[in-house]
């Protein structure tokens, strides 16, 4: 059978797909912006009732070693995670990437061991690094340069949201500090600018940008609450979400938090960064160089 071949953007697609997003939303007209929210949101509920249903069709018509067969196929499987529909695993997904490597690397006389995830940092120890000799491995010696390209190309192709390798362990968390008071003056936190507050009607969002933070403001009847614009800690956006009072899901996984207090309420360990907001003069105002409201 002949191999279908792959074009030139096939692997930035959905790079491709957010930046067209990105620019459609910052179109000056907001009507664009809008009606591009309700095209998305119409997508999302379209794909998510199909995907849904027949992925509990093909659960009970073939079973579910069937269903595992298909989502061994990185591109089905990104696309049920998306909509929820598998379980993330983001070790196992980074296994895989690193897997198409390991076997080169080997006959250069290294070995990858993966230490941990952490949102888009991946931590690896690659055993035998820099330690090549004359009687080595009949690949011979290859340097740590050479070794963090090759893992970085396959974690960038394998594993969605990717953003840093750290060659070595995960450092530990330092001891926690006393914070006795008057010690240190308090840091009073400075707050900019988001947008109008005509602009987020009460059970509306709106995404911003400050300071090169994307922060998404939410009005919960008349009050006003900023979370970052990612679904835990992944790099997916939560503007296409819907917001019915405090709760917002995630138009990707389905993931529920709460606005306010950025808990998870279905279950999830995950939280959002919740960020000050002060309202003046009719502008909503955020802080972001501050440390997120901790909440109870």
């Amino acid at each position: 059978m002949a191999a279908h071949p792959e074009t030139p953007d096939d692997r930035d697609l959905l790079d491709e797909v957010q930046r067209l997003i990105a620019e459609l939303e910052a179109h000056p007209d907001r009507e664009v912006g809008a009606r591009l929210t309700t095209l998305l949101q119409g997508i999302d509920t379209i794909h998510r009732t199909a995907l849904t249903r027949l992925v509990g069709a093909i659960q009970a018509m073939a079973g579910e070693a069937f269903l595992n067969r298909l989502t061994a196929d990185p591109a089905i499987r990104l696309l049920l995670t998306s909509y929820d529909l598998l379980a993330v695993d983001r070790r196992l997904l980074a296994e895989e990437a690193l897997d198409t490597v390991r076997g080169h690397l080997h006959a250069h006389g290294v070995d990858v061991e993966l230490a941990d995830v952490v949102g888009g940092a991946v931590y690896v120890k690659a055993h035998g690094l820099g330690g090549g000799t004359t009687d080595g491995p009949p690949g011979g010696a290859i340097s740590e340069e050479a070794v963090r390209h090759d893992l970085e190309e396959a974690l960038r192709a394998g594993l969605v949201g990717f953003q840093e390798l750290v060659l070595g362990e995960r450092p530990a968390p330092g001891p926690a500090l006393l914070q006795v008071g008057g010690l240190r003056p308090a840091h009073r936190p400075v707050y900019r600018r988001a947008c109008a507050a005509a602009e987020v009607p009460g059970g509306a969002m709106k995404a911003v940008e400050i300071d090169g933070h994307t922060i998404l403001v939410a009005n919960v009847e008349g009050r006003f609450h900023a979370v970052a614009d990612r679904c835990g800690d992944s790099p997916l956006p939560l503007r296409f979400g819907a917001l019915e009072g405090a709760e917002l899901r995630c138009s990707w996984h389905g993931c529920r938090y709460d606005v306010r207090t950025g808990h998870r309420l279905d279950g999830g360990p995950e939280r959002l960064a919740v960020l000050p907001v002060a309202v003046d003069d009719g502008e909503v105002r955020v802080a972001v160089d501050v440390e997120p409201i901790a909440s109870p």
